[in-house]
């Protein structure tokens, strides 16, 4: 045995610290230490009258060292019992878990992200420039969609309880009042288009443009959609017209998502979806009556004829179907669907929102925007492909991949603003379908057929199951057999002799002082 060259503690053969002071005293840094007389850190004091302090010492030695003895055991105890802690498959599992715990709060708080108000109310103008050029008329034929009422879920209940109780919905879109500007003449339209009015009753201009809303029917003069502005007019030679649609709205931010990473001011979290309170993919069937699973699952979806097109960038692309998830036929994003899916811990293999979040992480990492996608959008197989896409071609993408494994999608429209609402752009995106499970509905006495969420995924703008007022809802898509309906708002009008742009802006607006912070974050589903 030693002692301590700093405190004079008691020390033993090996000991390359001191179990006292805790400072070394082996090895090169404890020899230099003591080589170069460093052993005291202070002054020496002064000398006391009195007894030597060795011999007022001898009194309490057996004492201290016995002291020193269980202190030492001590030590030795935790160090066995921090081992035994760590070498354990729980402890660790706990430590871990802890870690990432940690890990994900550090790497959140340093994450991107982007602020939105919490409720918006104001005008936005679709803006349709008409040029013709030529010695000749020019003629339009427009069909301008009439945007709806959106609620939180295409239900009368958010959820239903066995008590007979319930949480409502919310509205998250409510259109205030429509407008068509023409011909230097303002034309109020009723909301919802209701009651219609046909071709044969049109408002008529002084400058001789007629204006109906007729409802969806199956003549030329009919909406291919649900409900539509029509507009005919005459663009006299060498002329600039336009055409303005302004639509006055309130809009509020909803989340479908129940996580502590969604700021509490969202309405739609306490009723919200989860990867713990996620079912499966054969849960689809059983919740909403089955009417999504009907719908909105088929494999393939909204067919071009297998079209081709030049592009300036791309060459030459030919268009089949948008949203594709064969084998066969889309081999990438089978492929890709199979990568996801095995990139999943094995308890979560069939968990429904699982495997979406991770389709919406997974293209947020490896597709990134395409500035110069082509005029017509690609399916998510050429997405893919190409390894870039836009606002379509990556909710084409996502859209197919869902749909690899039955879970219902399908297509919304509508335009998108900065949260100044400064700019405008054109902007489609996805809504999914995703059930709770039976475990996590029988818990908490929900009726199973309600026990689901409907909400917007927005891969493109990092927007997971939330929808903000900077969304323009202009239509969103109604069922009809393999998508064909769709076709009808992509090409909506025809024109002839003129140059035809279309364009956002708002006209004014009035947003709510508080707002909320969207980060861009993948989620952490091991």
């Amino acid at each position: 045995m030693g002692t301590c060259p700093f405190c004079r503690a008691q020390t033993f053969p090996g000991d390359s610290i001191c179990y006292s002071c805790g400072r070394v005293i082996s090895g090169a840094s404890g020899m230099d230490s003591r080589v170069k007389g460093q052993f005291m850190r202070s002054p020496t004091r002064q000398a006391k009258r009195g007894v030597a302090p060795r011999h007022a010492a001898s009194k309490s030695t057996a004492k201290r060292r016995g002291r020193r003895k269980r202190s030492r055991i001590n030590q030795l105890g935790l160090v066995a019992f921090l081992a035994f802690i760590f070498f354990t498959p729980e402890a660790r599992q706990y430590v871990l878990a802890k870690w990432a715990e940690l890990e994900e709060y550090i790497m959140e708080g340093l994450a991107p992200y982007q602020t939105y108000p919490l409720e918006a109310e104001y005008t936005v103008v679709r803006s349709v420039d008409l040029w013709n050029n030529d010695s000749g008329d020019g003629s339009l034929q427009e069909s301008i969609p009439i945007p709806m009422d959106v609620m939180s879920k295409d239900s009368q209940v958010a959820l239903g309880y066995t008590d007979n109780t319930e949480d409502e919905v919310s509205k998250i879109q409510k259109i205030i009042d429509i407008e068509l500007r023409i011909d230097g003449e303002v034309i109020t339209i009723p909301l919802d288009g209701l009651p219609t009015r046909s071709k044969s009753n049109a408002v008529t201009t002084s400058q001789g443009s007629e204006i109906w809303w007729p409802g969806k029917g199956p003549s030329s003069d009919h909406c291919k959609i649900e409900s539509c502005v029509r507009v005919s007019m005459e663009i006299p030679a060498f002329s600039h017209e336009t055409l303005d649609f302004a639509v006055t709205l309130e809009s509020t931010s909803h989340s479908w998502w129940h996580s502590t990473k969604v700021d509490s001011k969202l309405e739609g979290k306490s009723v919200g979806t989860s990867v713990h309170r996620s079912g499966t993919f054969s849960d689809i069937a059983d919740r909403g009556s089955g009417t999504r699973d009907l719908q909105f699952t088929g494999i393939n979806w909204y067919d071009r004829e297998g079209v081709t097109i030049k592009d300036d960038v791309y060459g030459y692309i030919t268009y089949g179907w948008a949203i594709d998830g064969r084998q066969a036929t889309a081999p990438t994003i089978y492929q890709t669907a199979a990568s996801i899916s095995a990139s999943l811990p094995s308890s979560l293999k069939d968990n429904a929102y699982a495997y979406a979040r991770a389709t919406f992480d997974w293209l947020n990492d490896n597709v990134p925007y395409d500035n110069y996608a082509p005029g017509t959008a690609r399916g998510g197989e050429q997405c893919l492909e190409a390894g870039t896409g836009d606002c379509d071609e990556q909710s084409n993408a996502f859209m197919s991949i869902m749909r690899v494994q039955g879970i219902p999608t399908w297509y919304v429209f509508g335009a998108l603003t900065d949260p100044q609402f400064d700019r405008w752009e054109g902007h489609a995106w996805a809504y999914i379908m995703l059930p709770m499970s039976d475990e996590w509905c029988e818990s908490n006495n929900v009726i199973m057929d309600t026990c689901y969420v409907e909400g917007a995924v927005d891969v493109v703008n990092h927007k997971w199951l939330v929808h903000t007022p900077t969304a323009f809802i202009d239509w969103i898509e109604p069922y009809s057999p393999q998508g064909a309906i769709t076709d009808g708002y992509y090409h909506g009008g025809t024109s002839s002799g003129i140059d035809r742009l279309r364009s956002f802006y708002t006209e004014d607006y009035d947003v709510s002082k508080a707002t909320w912070d969207n980060k861009w974050l993948g989620e952490d589903l091991s």
